[in-house]
């Protein structure tokens, strides 16, 4: 249907997530302070995240962050702009997580993110359950990470 940047709104309600409608994202650049502070929270101190030297003998010739830094930052950059902000109830799942190609130090990502189902939930009559496809771009337009988020998500009260 095309590609429209995302304009956050209280008005988020399971009624209004159209399929096939894409948004994008503000943009965001990874720095070396992401790349250690999430090595550091999460205790992945792999040599290809902390040690330059070590980095560079490697195919990617340098320090990259984390692929789960990555999908972090995919859905931060959407929580970003607002989707489901304050309608969202609670994240089911994620599936189909594939991890494209690197992030390094400096390099600028962006998330788009497409409904491409959604149903009434059978537990909860006041929301219904809403799957996008979402993935992180660099700079270049380089895929980096693709995957389907599931959330719960508020049906218009009344």
């Amino acid at each position: 249907m095309g590609i429209a940047p995302y304009a956050p709104n209280a008005d988020d309600w399971f009624e209004n997530q159209e399929i096939g409608v894409t948004h994008v994202t503000p943009s965001r650049t990874v720095t070396e302070a992401d790349i250690n502070l999430f090595g550091g929270i999460t205790g992945d101190l792999a040599e290809l995240h902390t040690s330059d030297a070590y980095a560079r003998t490697t195919e990617f010739g340098g320090r990259i962050a984390h692929g789960m830094l990555n999908l972090s930052l995919m859905h931060g950059l959407v929580v970003r702009a607002g989707h489901q902000g304050s309608t969202g109830i609670a994240m089911l799942g994620w599936n189909n997580i594939k991890f494209h190609a690197p992030v390094k130090v400096g390099d600028t990502v962006q998330a788009r993110w497409t409904t491409i189902e959604k149903r009434d939930s059978r537990s909860r009559p006041d929301a219904g359950i809403v799957v996008d496809r979402i993935e992180l771009l660099n700079h270049d337009g380089r895929l980096i990470v693709s995957g389907e988020v599931t959330e719960l998500v508020r049906k218009r009260p009344g």
